[in-house]
């Protein structure tokens, strides 16, 4: 199959860059000491995360929500802390099923609601659930203050049925600062004080032994925290178009994920309308998709998605470019999870050949 075979909009992955971009970021980690734990939230593949595994030094991968980390286990994925509290009542019982289903969950607490919950999904799977608390770097979205962590550590760690293995702190306010020296010092002051209150609870709780965070955007300067295990990246593999935009285009990842689509009608000049509207690409006004020929970004042509839900609307300066209906283009996505979640599968291709259909089963798993 081929790529023209394919019909539009349609996902496609560059096979060539996407494992350049897998290369890359275990090398960086590995030099450092460091391992991956990538975030499935990105792609949503069991398949994509099987490839992350098998690039090596990685302890397993990251998932956001209970259904997102069900799909992957029962893709025979054994490896999985969910970055998310669980707190309603409805979750127990399927936190149980799955801890029973796996020998290597995890997740993560931030309340005596959270801990109680998982303490009784531990004693209805028959087994002891692993648990990491979760640090708030300042962001107030999730998380105990870094002065309540201890506290809180011997907290869990009075739990019968739960096991304590480590510390959670995950930045991810500071993942999009366009200042890359200010975004570097922001998150190493954020993982600093996370490594003083993982250290202070290691001494209190042996077992409490994986320091874990991090994402793309912070991960080069997170990588100097000597307390940092494991980084929780997830869009280095495919990147998008906000990335690019807060990397100021210059970034060791390269945009392996795109929009393929088709010019549905050009009868006014400067301007072409394609079948890729806001039911194909997520919305991000800050950061629009990026027209693009092969790695070449074309500064010309603009993508807006002023046409609605079916429609997207190309621009660029008359004379300088036609294009023509039932023509190709290829967008790097505004933001590679959300717009992932639109679609049922994408295609790994490699130059013109479809290698392979890839499923995004854990797509809609917002459970």
């Amino acid at each position: 199959m081929w790529i023209t075979d394919l019909d539009t909009p349609a996902l496609i992955i560059r096979k060539d860059l996407f494992e350049e971009n897998l290369t890359r970021m275990r090398d960086l980690a590995l030099a450092h000491g460091k391992q991956l734990r990538p975030h499935a939230k990105t792609h949503k593949c069991p398949a994509i995360a099987k490839m992350q595994l098998a690039t090596g030094n990685c302890v397993g991968v990251c998932a956001a929500k209970l259904s997102e980390a069900a799909g992957l286990a029962d893709a025979g994925i054994e490896d999985i802390l969910i970055t998310s509290p669980i707190a309603a009542s409805a979750k127990r019982a399927p936190l149980a099923r799955l801890n029973a289903q796996i020998s290597g969950l995890a997740t993560v607490l931030d309340s005596a609601e959270s801990a109680m919950l998982a303490e009784n999904a531990a004693v209805e799977s028959g087994r002891k659930l692993r648990v990491l608390v979760d640090i708030d770097p300042e962001m107030g979205r999730t998380g105990v203050a870094f002065t309540e962590a201890t506290g809180f550590a011997d907290y869990v760690a009075s739990f019968r049925h739960l096991e304590l293995i480590g510390v959670q702190c995950y930045a991810g306010h500071l993942q999009h600062l366009g200042d890359a020296q200010e975004r570097y010092r922001k998150s190493r002051r954020l993982m600093t004080a996370g490594a003083a209150a993982f250290r202070e609870i290691r001494s209190r709780h042996p077992s409490c032994a994986i320091f874990t965070g991090t994402g793309t955007g912070t991960s080069a300067g997170d990588l100097e925290v000597p307390e940092l295990t494991d980084l929780q990246v997830g869009s280095y593999c495919l990147m998008d178009a906000e990335y690019l935009a807060a990397f100021g285009g210059v970034t060791p990842f390269k945009p392996a994920l795109r929009i393929l689509s088709s010019v549905v009608s050009a009868n006014h000049p400067g301007m072409a309308t394609i079948d890729a509207g806001t039911k194909t690409i997520y919305v991000t006004p800050n950061a629009p998709p990026l027209c693009i020929d092969e790695l070449e970004l074309l500064t010309d042509c603009h993508y807006d998605w002023s046409f609605g839900d079916e429609h997207g609307r190309l621009t660029f300066p008359p004379g300088k470019r036609r294009l023509l209906p039932g023509d190709r283009v290829e967008l790097v996505v505004s933001h590679c999870d959300p717009t992932i979640n639109l679609f049922d599968n994408m295609y790994l291709v490699y130059n013109k050949q479809v290698i392979e259909k890839l499923d995004i089963s854990a797509r809609g798993c917002a459970r």
